[in-house]
């Protein structure tokens, strides 16, 4: 039996104008879940007409057909394929509906709709295939369209939560294994330049993951459909569904845009989204960067939402002894407990204790544990506290300096940072939230290639590549690695400034922050030194390394062994962040044989000594500030290694000269001069 071309017609023409409907719609409003409501009405509308056409007289019993999927979840985007079951009750009906089964799925095809039909049993459907957990998955949204209705309610309502009760753990199991592999493949960050809305981490296929996981645990514990499945906190639940709607929205806008399921957010993409204030019309935007710091904001929050439950509901499985061992573990102290690698609070309360909550993510910097959702919320209840009473000085500036020592560090920041923590207690930070610079190296965003640099220092020792290992070797040689650290975190605060060269704005923010951390003199000037030349190492390696003219420059500029030791760290880290595959073999050797160089350069000028008739604007600026004269000081100066003015702040050296102005006073140097 074939539908009649005059249907086909019809549906045809009912498709077409329905769609431009939709998208003109769309168009005036950008509401992306209407948009995709919309859109599924109208297929659903065209596939019972079709069935009704097909299958018309004839007995249907022992078929159904049911939208599953996207489509069963009433999600059906502009371009996205639509996903339907036929179901049969068994295999005697394979013959009797196969030829109108293709004859169906052909007549869709010819209306241009992408359609993946699938063929099964009853049977079939109860069991799970952990190499195909896609199809166990797009039954959680299986929706009835035709067809025999008692067929779907026996698949629906009793073999499907007695699958999902009994396969549960092995379902969690593989989509936490498919999810995190989905997330490596792009860094494990939200913080890409063109991010996937689907794909990235923190984009719609996470909006599922969050929904799917609610869903099985709820009727893992009730053993039937429940009628709310979200395991979310009513708060987190509307921010939960915000970022959806938010998301919704852009993959509709660019499936209208490219006319297919292309789903990358790219520059041009942008700037048309923010242009047309896409998903935030009220919002007062002055630029594509504001516009995809909120979208950056909406994915974070998708993600964390993601990685907690695919931590959280496992652990809520677990035996009650396993839990009870947790409890006990070694790692848990007075004020922090570790269930499943989750921390909790002992005394809530206390969190509004500043000193207590920067060790809270001190702990988890030090031990690579994750947030509970509890905890998170405890900490935002506290942050309105702590902006108008945060801390600072020295005490705030030790307490991030051991943070940043630890080795899970990087993971610590991006915690604080997506809570809104890091931004109260480093200002300076707040412009590059999220910064998008559009350029074709770099693939993330200011504030995750800052951290992704962090983390890249502190996994060097577990590296085995020959280059990893000389420079994990050389940053167990620094005195003071903290200080690293912290100029890595303010290098490129300055990017956020419109208008300013970075590396100034940087070096601005940094003495900012350093007056505010109650820095001491000498590690502000090591600090403001490895901002203010961070790039210079790298410019190096665009030249000839092996030219005496390059090398005395590098040397010229850092002065001291250990300010290079820190500046070729920095310039590790930091190419090395820009993209994964931005420092390759090459690149690693040259920058190595250019601090190899150095080195030995500022070993030969050991023995160089300072001249106080040289031009030298620092002699200049002690002159000024000695207060036993010019003459005195340079009688001091005369003589002495060069590097002495680069080893010692200005406040040293003069402290020194009054030390020996004092000492030359003395009765015993008097006679000893006579």
């Amino acid at each position: 039996m074939c539908a009649a071309p005059s249907l086909s017609s019809q549906l045809r023409d009912l498709y077409s104008q329905g769609f431009e409907r939709v998208r003109e719609q769309f168009a005036r409003n950008g509401d992306g879940r209407a948009a995709i409501g919309q859109r599924t009405a109208l297929v659903e509308d065209v596939i019972l007409r079709l069935w009704n056409e097909i299958f018309s007289g004839d007995d249907a019993s022992g078929l159904t057909i049911a939208a599953i999927g996207g489509f069963g979840r009433g999600t059906l985007f502009p371009c996205s394929d639509i996903d339907l079951l036929f179901l049969q009750a068994d295999r005697a009906g394979e013959d009797r509906f196969r030829g109108r089964i293709r004859l169906f799925s052909r007549e869709l095809w010819d209306l241009r709709l992408k359609v993946s039909p699938s063929t099964r049993t009853l049977a079939e459907c109860d069991r799970f295939d952990p190499n195909n957990l896609e199809f166990t998955i797009s039954l959680l949204d299986c929706r009835y369209l035709a067809g025999d209705r008692d067929l779907f309610a026996r698949l629906h309502d009793k073999l499907l939560p007695k699958l999902l009760v009994r396969e549960s753990q092995g379902i969690v199991q593989r989509l936490a294994e498919l999810t995190r592999t989905r997330h490596a493949r792009f860094g494990n960050t939200v913080f890409h330049l063109e991010p996937s809305v689907k794909d990235t981490p923190g984009g719609l296929r996470d909006c599922n993951i969050v929904a799917w996981l609610s869903l099985i645990s709820q009727i893992y514990k009730a053993k039937q459909w429940p009628e709310n499945a979200s395991l979310l906190p009513a708060p987190v639940q509307k921010q939960h569904a915000e970022a959806c709607d938010f998301l919704a929205a852009v993959r509709c806008f660019l499936h209208f845009r490219h006319g297919r399921d292309d789903n990358t957010l790219t520059w041009d993409a942008q700037d048309a989204a923010a242009d047309r204030k896409l998903g935030v019309s009220n919002a007062d935007l002055a630029s594509t960067a504001d516009w995809m710091k909120l979208y950056f904001s909406h994915a974070r929050a998708v993600h964390r939402t993601t990685l907690q439950l695919l931590d959280e509901i496992p652990a809520a499985w677990s035996s009650l002894y396993r839990q009870f061992q947790n409890w006990r573990s070694r790692v848990s102290n007075a004020d922090f407990s570790v269930v499943n690698s989750l921390v909790y609070l002992r005394q809530p309360a206390a969190l509004k204790d500043p000193e207590l909550l920067l060790s809270l993510f001190h702990f988890i910097a030090h031990h690579g544990l994750k947030l509970s959702t509890t905890t998170e919320s405890q900490v935002r209840q506290v942050l309105p506290e702590l902006v108008a009473n945060g801390p600072s000085g020295a005490q705030l500036r030790i307490q991030l300096e051991q943070i940043l020592l630890q080795p899970h560090a990087a993971d610590a920041l991006r915690a604080m940072h997506s809570l809104g923590l890091l931004t109260i207690i480093m200002p300076e930070l707040k412009p590059i939230d999220a910064l998008v610079v559009r350029d074709y190296y770099h693939r993330y965003t200011v504030d995750e290639h800052t951290f992704t640099a962090i983390d890249h220092l502190h996994r060097l020792s577990e590296s085995q590549s020959e280059w990893d290992k000389r420079f994990a070797d050389l940053l167990s040689e620094l005195e003071q690695p903290q200080w690293l650290y912290l100029a890595i975190l303010l290098h490129d605060s300055g990017k956020g400034i419109a208008g300013k060269d970075h590396v100034q704005g940087s070096l601005e923010l940094t003495h900012e922050a350093l007056n505010r951390l109650a820095a001491e003199e000498h590690q502000r000037e090591t600090v403001r030194f490895l901002v203010a030349n961070h790039l210079e190492m790298s410019a190096c390696l665009r030249r000839d390394i092996f030219d005496p003219n390059t090398v005395a420059a590098c040397a010229e500029k850092v002065g001291t062994p250990e300010r290079l030791k820190l500046l070729c760290l920095m310039t590790y880290a930091d190419i090395k962040a820009v993209n994964p595959d931005a420092l390759t073999p090459w690149k690693a050797e040259n920058l190595w044989q250019l601090y190899i160089a150095t080195t030995n350069r500022l070993n030969r000028s050991a023995d160089e000594r300072l001249h106080t008739d040289a031009a030298d604007q620092r002699l200049a600026q002690l002159g000024n500030l000695a207060a036993g004269g010019r003459k005195r000081l340079a009688k001091f100066l005369e003589g002495l290694p060069k590097r002495y003015l680069q080893v010692h702040t200005a406040n040293d050296a003069l402290q020194h000269f009054e030390m020996a102005q004092k000492l030359e006073e003395t009765k015993v140097v008097r006679l000893l001069q006579q």
